[in-house]
C-alpha cells in the first residue's frame, strides 16, 4: 500500500466507528484487521530508506511523510488496542487524535 491508500482505508474504518453501532458486530473483526494492517504498513513505510546514488557520505533518505506517520502511529496503535476490546468511544478519541497528525 502507499501513504494514500493506507490513510484512505483507516479514514474510511473513522467513517464507520462514527456511525450508531449496528445490532450486528460482526464487521468488528475485519476492521480490526484492517487497521493492524494500515499499521504494519506505517511502519514499514517510515522506516528510512538508503539512497545509494549519495554515496557512503549520506546514507538516508529525507522523507516527509515519515514524520507524518511517526506522529500517527501512537494514535493508531491506541486505535487498534480500543478496537480489539470493541470500545467504540475509546476509539473514537484516538482516531480524531490520528486525523489531527
Amino acid at each position: 500500500m502507499f501513504y494514500g491508500s493506507t490513510k484512505n482505508l483507516l479514514e474510511s474504518i473513522v467513517r464507520w466507528l462514527k456511525t450508531e453501532p449496528s445490532q450486528d458486530d460482526a464487521e468488528w473483526p475485519a476492521h480490526t484487521d484492517l487497521v493492524q494492517a494500515c499499521l504494519a504498513e506505517m511502519v514499514e513505510m517510515s522506516e528510512p530508506t538508503v539512497n545509494a546514488s549519495k554515496g557512503p557520505t549520506s546514507r538516508y533518505a529525507y522523507r516527509p511523510v515519515a514524520d507524518k506517520l511517526n506522529r500517527a502511529m501512537p494514535h493508531v496503535r491506541s486505535m487498534l488496542t480500543a478496537m480489539r476490546d470493541r470500545d467504540r468511544a475509546v476509539v473514537r478519541k484516538y482516531s480524531v487524535r490520528h486525523e489531527n497528525c
